[in-house]
């Protein structure tokens, strides 16, 4: 597990240095600015979606993050819709009392609406996993007029690889729901996202260019992913790539703390009747938001909601 733990920090060192080059050549930043917030009388009006990835805990100490993650929300942040959360909720051959702990400690979130994915952690667990999250392995999830498509990882690779089964249902889902803003949940990121940690073979999705083709045709808002485990502070850890449709790709960096990490998530705002989506980073160590990190962006649309929950579609469910 030592050695687990020695190579997360050396690939977060070496994409740490990355990203100083990247800045220093001066890439393409997405623009800034201050987010209005949420009053208590206009909750109604907007949706708030937290995402957070890379729990797993790999001793008992360390549970504490996840605790402290929870309880920062519970007492600090107004509003939650919905909690997502982004695979590796588990440290690998997790047995059943660490899941019951997880459970448990989620549970306590005011937040009542969770969907998660299985990352390559997960996926290690066997079949105990799917005992405890008894989810498909690829589903879709509809809050008005928003559209969630979930893929876990469906091997122990570091990799993440996605059958030709999901891709083919992603890509109809995608085709046939060009009037909804798409949002897609996966454990890594695409090849040519433009995250940082893109440049790590063992970080992408296994044949990327399937879904990048598909990009190249049709609209999809958000990719967002996490296991790279890499502060949100970070340059290209949030990404928007236009000869991909435009499409926002966000890292969603890790609830673990040591000497040179805090724990973090992301907040969306999406506004009913509004265009406009603000990203916000959450620093649950620090418990605040770090403004400076706030992200409004643009939509080919608007967000339309009647104040219903979300809704499942089963895998061979349609909108149309």
């Amino acid at each position: 597990m030592s050695n687990i733990k020695s190579n997360m920090k050396i690939i977060r060192y070496t994409l740490a240095l990355a990203a100083c080059t990247l800045i220093i050549f001066g890439c393409a930043v997405v623009p800034k600015g201050e987010f209005p917030g949420v009053t208590g009388s206009d909750e109604k009006q907007h949706f708030v979606v937290w995402m957070l990835s890379d729990i797993q805990p790999t001793t008992i100490p360390e549970r504490v993050s996840f605790e402290r993650a929870i309880k920062d929300v519970n007492d600090n942040v107004d509003q939650v819709n919905l909690g997502v959360m982004a695979g590796d909720l588990l440290k690998a051959r997790s047995q059943g009392e660490a899941f019951r702990w997880f459970l448990a400690t989620r549970e306590r979130s005011k937040v009542k609406d969770w969907y998660e994915i299985a990352g390559n952690h997960d996926i290690r667990s066997g079949k105990l996993f799917w005992h405890y999250f008894p989810i498909p392995s690829y589903y879709a999830v509809t809050i008005g007029n928003l559209l969630f498509l979930f893929m876990s990882d469906e091997s122990t690779d570091s990799k993440t690889n996605l059958s030709d089964a999901t891709f083919s249902w992603w890509r109809k889902m995608v085709i046939e729901n060009q009037d909804h803003i798409i949002f897609t949940v996966t454990h890594a990121q695409l090849k040519r996202s433009g995250l940082l940690g893109s440049i790590v073979p063992s970080r992408v999705i296994a044949g990327s260019d399937r879904f990048e083709q598909v990009l190249e045709q049709y609209k999809v808002a958000f990719w967002a992913s996490g296991h790279v485990h890499l502060p949100q502070s970070l340059s290209e850890t949030v990404s928007i790539k236009k000869k991909l449709g435009g499409t926002c790709f966000i890292n969603v960096s890790c609830i673990y703390e040591d000497a040179l990490m805090d724990s973090q998530s992301r907040f969306f705002y999406f506004e009913n009747g509004s265009v406009i989506v603000w990203i916000r980073s959450r620093n649950h160590t620090k418990g605040r938001f770090d403004k400076s990190l706030d992200i409004p962006l643009q939509l080919d649309r608007p967000f339309v909601w009647d104040g219903r929950k979300s809704v499942v579609l089963s895998v061979r469910d349609s909108l149309n």
